[in-house]
């Protein structure tokens, strides 16, 4: 149905957002933290990741995750509107 969609849509692109802000936020604390006289500091203290792949690795899971869960939800939507008999009036 069409809630379904937007609901959907609208998740994907929260995702999408919440996925470039905390790869702006993995740069900008090794950006922040490194110094070449000292051991670099990790943003696995602050975002629990190690190296910016994880990130990646992790949205794309759940971006495609709740896509096919929306996609289940579509299809049982759809096949339960399809069982509701049309009543057709004669003149």
């Amino acid at each position: 149905e069409d809630d379904v969609l937007a609901v959907a849509t609208s998740l994907m692109t929260l995702l999408i957002f919440l996925t470039a802000n905390w790869i702006f936020i993995f740069d900008g604390i090794e950006d922040y933290y490194y110094d070449v006289n000292t051991e670099r500091a990790s943003p696995l203290k602050v975002l629990g990741f190690d190296k910016l792949d994880g990130i990646v690795a992790v949205m794309i899971s759940l971006v495609f995750s709740v896509l096919f869960l929306f996609i289940i939800g579509a299809v049982v939507a759809a096949r339960r509107v399809a069982k509701i008999p049309t009543i057709r009036l004669v003149s």
